[in-house]
């Protein structure tokens, strides 16, 4: 008996359950501290909240909830709907289990919100004002084409792969994509739910209103950097954003490369100067100032090509010119040259110093000079050419006809003596001439039967052994001839005629008698 007056109890309390919420679902029902239905004409909207959770609700409130942004729990898809009409929602919602109701009234008039706290319900009451027929009210074709095409515009942002959102004056967001919510909540961890109002992600730096801004998102331990453009209408601000990791890696990489080019430049012992196509200083390296005796003030001052090169001439830094027609001249020379690719030129300065000057062209018409200090090289050149003049003149001054082979068989130095015996100066024909024809010159200037012995020479220069022989020039003077091998491989070959030969042992035995 006892179970029965139980199941009676529960089953009572069940209906009367039910009937308080369908009675709570009813429109124009009023709650203590709430008030009555609005004015005629306006349609109610019933929602019934357990915290964050949809309990019940109209069926026309069930479409309004709908029409919220996908991916968020009902209560904050209501938020998202009603907080441009009325901004204070929140705060109010908040404060609700203690005052037990409230109303709101839209700015226009038009709107109004009651809520009423039923001992952990909450029940909401909006009302919207009805469509009128009136001036200007599409007629029904009309309204179902702009419906379908509100359908489609909102199909659109949500598939967009790029996040959009909107801001009021506040700087709060309104409203946000399902690709905005997937940022948001990929920022803030999967395992928490999304609040709201949402949180502004990608907000411009504070003091930055640029309508473009670049922002970047930390996202566990990756950054994650967008393009945001801003769109201010009707008191709000539309922002999208579009991911820029690929152009953020890229002007990285530029950045590095410059850098390390800059100081690649900067070490460089050769000035680097580069002229865009007004001609005006654009880069340098320091080597320009310590080759040239320029303050970096000056270079700096992205000077002309004109105004550089009249610096130099005014500081005897180029060579000297004959007169200001053939400076200007030279000027007008050097930089068509450069633009060409062909302009090389050696300065040598009045202090003695010798610059390598060459032009080169750049992309969009830009020309850069290289300037390279050669001083101790032409300097070593001239000492060598120096050792190389006096060593020519010591064997110019032999009476010995003497020409050197290298180990390939090329004659690389000869004498006057050698000129003059063998009919021909090797030295018009240095580098070319090798033992055959060296060879076959020695058969033509000598008697026919003497053919052998030039042939042997030839044999024993290649085999690089000494040798020691006679041979008997075409107008008949005895020649006492020899080889010997020398270093690097060379062979030295010998020609003295046999009178001289025994003048000067005779002399030398003189000598030691």
């Amino acid at each position: 008996m006892a179970f029965d007056w139980v199941v009676a109890l529960v089953f009572a309390a069940m209906s009367v359950s039910a009937a308080l919420v369908a009675l709570a679902l009813m429109p124009g029902v009023a709650f203590p501290g709430g008030r009555a239905s609005g004015r005629a004409g306006n349609r109610e909207l019933v929602f019934l909240f357990e915290g964050e959770h949809l309990v019940d609700a109209t069926p026309e409130a069930r479409r309004f909830l709908a029409a919220g942004p996908a991916g968020l729990s009902d209560w904050q898809r209501l938020c998202a709907r009603v907080l441009p009409r009325f901004p204070c929602f929140s705060q109010r919602m908040a404060n609700l289990p203690h005052d037990g109701s409230t109303h709101l009234t839209e700015a226009s008039g038009d709107g109004q919100l009651s809520a009423n706290w039923l001992g952990g319900v909450t029940r909401l009451c909006l009302r919207l004002p009805e469509p009128a027929a009136a001036e200007g009210v599409p007629d029904a074709q009309s309204l179902s084409a702009m419906t379908a095409e509100l359908s489609t515009l909102r199909d659109v942002v949500e598939a967009m792969p790029t996040p959009a959102w909107q801001q009021d004056d506040h700087g709060a967001v309104s409203w946000a994509n399902s690709a905005y919510l997937d940022l948001a909540r990929a920022q803030q961890g999967e395992d928490r739910p999304l609040g709201w109002p949402l949180p502004a992600l990608l907000a411009p730096p504070p003091g930055d209103e640029a309508e473009r801004h670049r922002v970047v998102l930390h996202i566990g331990t990756e950054e994650r950097w967008f393009d945001c453009a801003s769109v201010a209408t009707g008191g709000t601000r539309f922002h999208f954003a579009l991911p820029a990791d690929g152009a953020v890696r890229a002007e990285t990489a530029l950045r590095n490369f410059v850098q390390t080019l800059s100081k690649t430049f900067a070490e460089l012992p050769i000035g680097l100067a580069v002229f865009n196509r007004a001609r005006e200083l654009v880069l340098f390296n320091p080597a320009i100032s310590d080759l040239f005796n320029l303050e970096p003030e000056f270079l700096t001052g992205r000077p002309t090509l004109v105004a550089v090169l009249d610096r130099l001439r005014e500081t005897r830094m180029m060579p000297e010119p004959k007169d200001y027609r053939s400076w200007r001249e030279q000027i007008v020379r050097l930089e068509r040259d450069a633009a060409d690719g062909v302009y090389s030129d050696t300065w040598t300065l009045p202090n003695g110093q010798v610059y390598r000057v060459t032009g080169r062209p750049h992309p969009d018409g830009a020309v850069a000079f290289l300037f390279e200090d050669i001083s101790a090289e032409m300097s070593l050149t001239r000492r060598f050419r120096g050792e190389i003049e006096t060593g020519q003149a010591v064997i110019d001054s032999l009476s010995e006809a003497i020409a050197v082979f290298s180990s390939g068989g090329i004659m690389t130095m000869s004498n006057a003596a050698y000129s003059e015996l063998w009919g021909e100066d090797p030295r018009l024909v240095m580098g070319t001439l090798d033992i055959a024809a060296a060879t076959a010159q020695w058969q033509e200037n000598a008697m026919p039967e003497e053919t052998g012995t030039a042939l042997e020479m030839s044999r024993h220069i290649r085999q690089r052994k000494p040798w020691s022989g006679t041979l008997v020039h075409a107008d008949g003077r005895r020649l006492v001839c020899r080889l010997c091998p020398i270093g690097a491989g060379a062979v030295l070959a010998g020609f003295r005629p046999e009178h001289l030969d025994r003048a000067g042992d005779d002399a030398a035995s003189r000598a030691t008698g």
